[in-house]
């Protein structure tokens, strides 16, 4: 029995040797001009840890089995849901203002894996939210990316994370890691049961806020009908989703760096029509997250906004990436002159984003 547990032991930890062997030449692939997935979402062979059921993984390693759930997340959806949190930012403030301010966070998992987690700030993700809520936002946008991956024990710690430190109306994005695999075919039931619906569209103060659901890499005809409604408005319209589109490919800018950069990453199913929505309505912005980087572009009079540093590892990355990374918010003042953003660094600093 020993040497039967001795031997798993050793298989599972030489899968994860293999596999991270297997992703070191990989950073330097872009020399030789291949697309490389830097966004923390190739993850290779190490999901055999993760097919591994708990209790026997727990028996391996000579720990206890996990508890039992403490957060039932059909309950945390009555709280949390996206729809929820609406009602409660329309509630809390129901006269009109002439300006208002809110903030918008990218991707915020740690890391999978150990040795992911080496390239991600500590807490990062709590001090941006306490920051935040000792401004003047209104309520915050989080750009997917919330959890690891979707599991239940990820999304119980999640709802144990925002019952203690959120106090402003919060609202999220669907991100690829937060459905049942990263990767490949998915679904989205944990995310449901807590946040609810993962397309939604509110009014703030003559705003329209639009969220659309690209976690799946792709935005279907259905999505882009119900896009196309919406656009239909004589407000400023404010778009936000996780990952790019494909065309921003090579234009997206970095502040810090003035150099374009083309990396994998991006969704091309549903691209060019929604380039065609955007751009026809003169929306005012277009924020997502997915590449763990800070950057803009200008396409067609839409000014995009790539924010993806809520606390996600900051990976060593090849040529033609911003050199400087950073882990951040955006802080979004909105008028009848606009938009002004700062980025607000975990560093303390902070400077406008354009």
């Amino acid at each position: 029995m020993c040497y039967n547990i001795m031997v798993m032991r050793r298989l599972l930890w030489l899968s994860a040797l293999l596999a991270l062997c297997a992703c070191v030449p990989r950073a330097f692939a872009a020399d030789a001009g291949v697309s490389v997935p830097f966004d923390g979402a190739d993850t290779m062979g190490f999901d055999i840890l993760e097919r591994v059921p708990l209790r026997l993984l727990s028996s391996i390693q000579g720990k206890p089995a996990p508890a039992a759930p403490r957060v039932d997340l059909a309950e945390a959806g009555k709280v949390w849901g996206n729809d929820v949190q609406i009602a409660k930012l329309l509630a809390s403030h129901p006269e009109p203002k002439a300006s208002f301010q809110f903030a918008v966070i990218g991707d915020a998992e740690p890391g999978r894996f150990p040795w992911q987690r080496i390239f991600a700030p500590s807490d990062a993700f709590r001090k941006h939210i306490r920051r935040i809520q000792g401004k003047n936002a209104d309520f915050m946008i989080q750009l997917g990316d919330i959890v690891s991956k979707g599991v239940e024990g990820n999304y119980v710690k999640l709802v144990e994370f925002l019952n203690a430190e959120v106090r402003l109306p919060f609202l999220v994005v669907p991100g690829n890691h937060d459905r049942s695999q990263p990767n490949g075919e998915a679904d989205k039931n944990l995310f449901k049961a807590v946040f609810v619906k993962t397309d939604y569209t509110f009014d703030y103060n003559g705003w329209r806020f639009i969220v659309l659901d690209s976690a799946d890499r792709r935005l279907l005809p259905e999505q882009l009908s119900w896009l196309a409604g919406l656009l239909e408005t004589r407000l400023p319209v404010l778009v936000f989703t996780h990952v790019p589109p494909g065309y921003l490919r090579g234009l997206l800018v970095s502040p810090m760096t003035e150099k374009g950069y083309n990396m994998s990453g991006y969704f091309d199913e549903g691209s060019a029509e929604f380039r065609k929505l955007v751009s026809a309505a003169k929306v005012a912005r277009v924020y997502f997250g997915h590449i763990h980087a800070l950057g803009t572009a200008q396409v067609d009079g839409v000014r995009y906004v790539l924010t993806a540093g809520g606390g996600s590892p900051l990976y060593p990355l090849p040529p033609g990436y911003p050199k400087r990374k950073t882990t951040h918010f955006l802080g979004v003042e909105a008028g009848p002159w606009g938009l002004r953003e700062t980025v607000f660094e975990l560093d303390g600093k902070s400077h406008p984003l354009f």
